[in-house]
């Protein structure tokens, strides 16, 4: 793959991974996703007596472990490869969100 090819492929991922991301926040804020992008983590978190950070955690850990696997067997199962790893990326971009607005409240994420 040259440069040219790279960069619009990794466009095309990034707009895909962005337009997945708005799709999954609709559902997964149930209703809040106007208001708090972070609502699903901070509403998990609170039922379970956890950090809205170790609620990202875990949901993060689920799909590193998928793409680890496909490392290793190069297998995918119930996910396409590629749709987890649009899904890291906006659980880091959610982790960036969390991180930026905790640390304005004090540096709490309870």
């Amino acid at each position: 793959m040259n440069a040219k090819e790279y960069q619009l492929m990794r466009e095309q991922f990034l707009k895909e991974t962005l337009e997945l991301s708005d799709r999954k926040r609709i559902e997964y804020t149930e209703g809040h996703h106007n208001d708090n992008v972070l609502w699903n983590f901070e509403s998990i978190a609170e039922s379970l007596n956890l950090s809205p950070m170790q609620v990202l955690g875990v949901y993060l850990q689920k799909h590193t472990s998928s793409v680890f696997n496909y490392l290793k067997d190069g297998k995918e199962y119930a996910e396409p490869i590629e749709g987890r790893m649009s899904d890291i990326i906006n659980y880091l971009l959610l982790m960036v969100c969390m991180l930026r607005t905790y640390e304005k409240k004090g540096g709490s994420d309870e």
